[in-house]
């Protein structure tokens, strides 16, 4: 019978490498056995390593990864909790098949293969933006209904209908958030408004509309303090239900303004209210021109139409089910203080984290994009290439790569795909030239034709790129994608090539 790694409870959490995961893993791995899944490595998150710290790294938008990872998590014993933080969300707020993709698809992947887990409650990242409450006065609470009609806001409903469906599986959470911030900031919008404040610019002073645009903020630290809460009284909950974590209330763009800008500047400025009309006028052409010039503003249109209103809240019933409530000293409105000491005492911290907050780093970078990909999709490709040269219906082609033993086939495989990710993470294809000797030497001694072998190097070429360029994360780099992969395993056939005439004394016949 297999054992659980540990005695503690162990908890799944997907999106370990985004803001919220990080903050939740960094917290809860000495008290917790965890199972941080992300895209990005654990080096590139940020978080230590740590004996209570198990990293996968997985595409919760690939069915056959899921069922994989969670069948290695239930060999080893199941878990307790799984924390469902990974999604997809893009300030431009345009339809994107990453919705579909990654927050639905991933999310019903996840619940495919929950039960073998033998969980006592899978936990939800929804949102509080899920309800429409542009359209007239309200105060959300747990009943609201998701009746939001952009692009995330569908998402994430579909995703709570899918949850309640599976929790007659197993006990389910929907957790619906305000805007989660720490003390470094790291919530997009906030750190735009202080960025704008404290420019000096023409526009630091000033506020769409008459102020009281508003939305409720709730610091990681509560946040975290809610999740436990909910684990910690999942015995006595129902089998599914929507809880809320927020502060009641909500605060304006004017309350962080007066704030923000005393602490910053220790004096009191006065804004100046743009009304929505010309505020809306503004925020067009600024878009305008930024789409002309090819860098578009924070502010876009579909913003327009929140100035004025209020996304205020009522979390009673959660404060009550769970036995529970926000610390008050983590109230936005005091924490703003540690937010402008921080970026006083660290700007280049401050920086760096709102930038990866906001625009993903890792993620900008096509070269990094392509890596994370390769070694996101590496088995799946390794296996592909395999199956490809052993297929009978190339048995001419590659007919002495077919009868090596699969063990060392695949090592061969795995190898020049290494060299491959490396040059790709480098951009450097130097080190390439290296391997393609080395590997011509190997080859000339058991009797390879170097036709064969530069077929074999092109294959795994073609292939690599035939699987990337259909990989959704990565459209609109296809030509990126074929220059990384192309030149690079060409510059290797051209060098074996090479290196086949040096010591052979026979050209190397075209292919």
């Amino acid at each position: 019978m297999n054992k659980r790694p540990t005695n503690l409870p162990v908890i799944v959490v997907t999106g370990a490498s985004g803001t919220i995961g990080k903050h939740f893993v960094k917290s809860f791995c000495d008290n917790y056995y965890i199972y941080a899944i992300a895209r990005r490595s654990q080096r590139d998150a940020g978080i230590p390593g740590h004996k209570n710290i198990k990293w996968l790294r997985l595409d919760i938008g690939l069915r056959a990864s899921v069922k994989k990872t969670m069948d290695e998590i239930a060999a080893q014993g199941g878990a307790d909790f799984v924390l469902h933080l990974a999604g997809f969300y893009d300030f431009g707020n345009q339809k994107n098949a990453e919705y579909q993709r990654t927050n639905i698809n991933g999310t019903q992947y996840l619940l495919e293969n929950i039960a073998k887990l033998h969980i006592k409650r899978f936990i939800f990242a929804s949102s509080l933006t899920v309800t429409e409450f542009t359209k007239k006065p309200i105060i959300i609470n747990e009943e609201s209904p998701p009746d939001a009609t952009f692009p995330y806001a569908v998402s994430k409903r579909i995703c709570e209908e899918m949850i309640k469906e599976y929790s007659e599986q197993f006990p389910c959470a929907v957790l619906r958030l305000a805007a989660i911030f720490s003390d470094w900031c790291e919530y997009g919008p906030l750190y735009m408004f202080l960025k704008t404040w404290f420019a000096g610019r023409w526009n630091s002073r000033i506020i769409a509309g008459n102020g009281k645009t508003s939305v409720p903020y709730l610091h990681v630290k509560n946040l975290n303090s809610i999740i436990h809460a909910l684990m910690a009284n999942t015995d006595h909950l129902p089998r599914y239900k929507i809880y809320i974590a927020s502060p009641d209330g909500s605060s304006s763009h004017r309350q962080l303004f007066d704030l923000a800008v005393r602490y910053n500047f220790h004096k009191q400025i006065k804004p100046v209210h743009f009304p929505k009309w010309l505020a809306s006028v503004g925020v067009v052409l600024l878009d305008v021109l930024g789409r002309l010039i090819g860098k578009r503003p924070f502010e876009r249109p579909w913003m327009i139409k929140y100035i004025n209103h209020q996304l205020n809240v009522d979390a009673s019933e959660t404060r009550k089910l769970l036995s529970w409530k926000p610390i008050s000293r983590f109230h936005v409105q005091r924490r703003l203080l540690f937010l402008v000491e921080n970026m006083k005492s660290n700007p280049y911290e401050w920086k760096r984290r709102n930038y990866e907050a906001l625009h993903k780093v890792s993620a900008q970078r096509p070269n990094l994009r392509i890596l994370e990909s390769m070694i996101l999709l590496e088995d799946e490709i390794i296996s592909g290439i395999r199956d490809l040269l052993t297929d009978p219906d190339n048995a001419v082609s590659y007919r002495t790569y077919k009868h090596l033993p699969p063990k060392q086939l695949r090592q061969r495989i795995q190898y020049i795909y290494d060299i491959l990710k490396q040059a790709v993470r480098s951009g450097n294809r130097l080190h390439s030239l290296s391997y393609a000797k080395n590997l011509a030497i190997a080859r000339i001694e058991e009797n390879f034709e170097v036709r064969e072998v530069i077929k074999a190097i092109e294959a795994v070429g073609n292939y690599i790129v035939d699987i990337l360029i259909r990989y959704p994360p990565l459209r609109g780099l296809e030509q990126r994608i074929h220059d990384e992969i192309i030149l690079t395993t060409r510059l290797i056939a051209d060098e074996v090539a090479d290196t086949y005439e040096r010591l052979t004394g026979f050209p190397a016949l075209e292919s």
